[in-house]
């Protein structure tokens, strides 16, 4: 399982999604019932793959790409 497929997963998790129904071009704020649960997700996603996100780092993501995107560049670093 590639970093976005187990993400995707995560997110789905917390989420109470399925996997399938999260896209890369879904918005975040659409997909979550509250803010308090989309700091929830990126609190469960960093610990899943070890990495620390700074406010700054999330200024600016507004998609699930988005942030697959910063997950795999923290995760490569």
């Amino acid at each position: 399982m590639d970093i976005r497929e187990a993400a995707i997963r995560k997110m789905a998790e917390v989420l109470g999604h399925v996997p399938e129904s999260i896209t890369e071009d879904a918005v975040l704020t659409t997909l979550v019932s509250s803010s308090f649960v989309l700091v929830e997700m990126v609190i469960e996603l960093q610990e899943e793959f070890g990495v620390r996100f700074q406010q700054v780092d999330m200024n600016g993501v507004t998609t699930v790409g988005q942030l697959l995107k910063l997950i795999e560049s923290r995760v490569a670093d």
